[in-house]
């Protein structure tokens, strides 16, 4: 992970999400809020025992490559925010193309980088057909954040598509 943090095109796209969100009204998309992410997600895949199905259905190596599979998806998912906050082009699709080079730059096989792109393509919305990482990476962006307290929430573009618990904590 150390090579995927420290890479300039990352270090790049998270300073344009700082730069972006100056004045914040919502939640910020920084470095912070994609460790959550990817720690959120790895744990939900272990609390289910599903670590070793998804070894298998991937193709991964073992579970050195899955958990940084999960992490690196984490790490990544909101990189094109940016893109959307002076464009308005869906972050998630932008972003999984962006995920790509860094991928690629970072020694992850063509496997693994289809495997992560596709989850941060989907990670927005919730669907049907949407793939095992991508609904894990889905779900832990919405757990991320404790959102009761906001004094915007009414106003929040995201509240909308939040998960429901019965508890913010339980997942």
């Amino acid at each position: 992970m150390e090579l995927l943090i420290n890479d300039t095109l990352y270090r790049q796209y998270m300073k344009y999400n700082q730069e972006e969100e100056m004045e914040p009204k919502f939640c910020q998309h920084d470095f912070g809020h994609h460790l959550d992410v990817a720690r959120i997600a790895y744990i939900l895949v272990l609390e289910h025992n599903d670590l070793n199905y998804f070894i298998k259905e991937c193709g991964l190596s073992g579970r050195l490559a899955a958990k940084e599979v999960i992490y690196a998806a984490g790490l990544l998912h909101d990189i094109g925010k940016w893109k959307e906050y002076k464009e308005g082009i869906d972050h998630a699709s932008y972003g999984a193309r962006l995920a790509r080079d860094i991928l690629a730059r970072t020694f992850f096989n063509q496997n693994e980088v289809d495997i992560i792109s596709q989850a941060i393509f989907e990670h927005r919305n919730i669907s049907l057909d949407m793939s095992f990482l991508g609904e894990r990476l889905h779900r832990a962006d919405n757990l991320s954040r404790i959102c009761s307290e906001c004094p915007d929430l009414s106003q929040c573009p995201k509240a909308k598509f939040k998960e429901i618990n019965v508890s913010g904590f339980e997942y």
